[in-house]
């Protein structure tokens, strides 16, 4: 937790990969950025200083469309902004940083002279997000289009029976069960029985992740709506 006088004097050591500090002024000359930033981003703290903030953004990024309404936000009296914002590292790859923004002025009451960025790269744990999404999103896609008979039959091969088992419990011909096993299996694309396994498991386990996933506090950021637009 950064105190209020860290923010206010930072110290190099308050800081740590993989989080970085950024004191800009104006709308966007950076005045001070913490040593942490070159484990991050790969950038001596100096070689920033001096530059514009949106020089390190990558243009056209959807993450980015915000920065003009955020850098007029008014983040008197205590304000302050979480965002999301893509940035160019010093080997110029994308990575997705968890913003949080206060602003600093000269005594109580006064105008804001400088904003404080508290950054972090959230960059693997979007990119996993999305991945996972985009496998539920397809595996729910298929479990969509069985019919309650072939759910049934589903459940049955997850709870490891064998047809004849299957059949009796539902009462239906061995031939119908596995006429259902293989209408579930074209709908997961899956060439085995063990794969359907497989693929019905991570459907299961997926679903459990979104109740339970604990790594995403970025998802707070005012534009955590824009990942859905990133290319993983």
């Amino acid at each position: 937790m950064i105190s209020d006088w860290a923010l206010d004097q930072p110290r190099p050591t308050d800081f740590v990969d993989p989080y970085f500090f950024i004191s800009h002024r104006g709308l966007s000359e950076i005045t001070f950025v913490s040593p942490s930033v070159e484990k991050v981003l790969g950038y001596a703290p100096n070689a920033m200083a001096g530059r514009s903030y949106e020089s390190f953004l990558c243009q056209g990024d959807p993450l980015n469309d915000d920065v003009a309404e955020c850098q007029h936000a008014d983040l008197s009296g205590g304000g302050s902004l979480h965002t999301l914002r893509c940035v160019r590292d010093a080997t110029g790859n994308p990575r997705i940083l968890s913003v949080y923004t206060v602003g600093i002025a000269q005594h109580e009451g006064g105008p804001i002279v400088r904003r404080h960025h508290l950054a972090r790269d959230v960059t693997e744990s979007v990119r996993r997000h999305m991945q996972r999404i985009q496998q539920l999103e397809s595996l729910e896609h298929a479990a969509s289009q069985m019919t309650d008979q072939e759910r049934a039959v589903a459940e049955r091969i997850m709870q490891g029976k064998m047809n004849r088992v299957i059949g009796r419990e539902l009462d239906i011909s061995d031939r119908t069960v596995e006429r259902r096993r293989a209408a579930i299996m074209k709908h997961f694309h899956a060439t085995t029985l063990a794969e359907l396994i497989s693929k019905l498991a991570q459907l299961e386990l997926l679903r459990e992740w979104t109740k339970t996933d604990a790594d995403t506090q970025w998802k707070t950021a005012r534009n955590a709506d824009q990942v859905s637009a990133l290319a993983v």
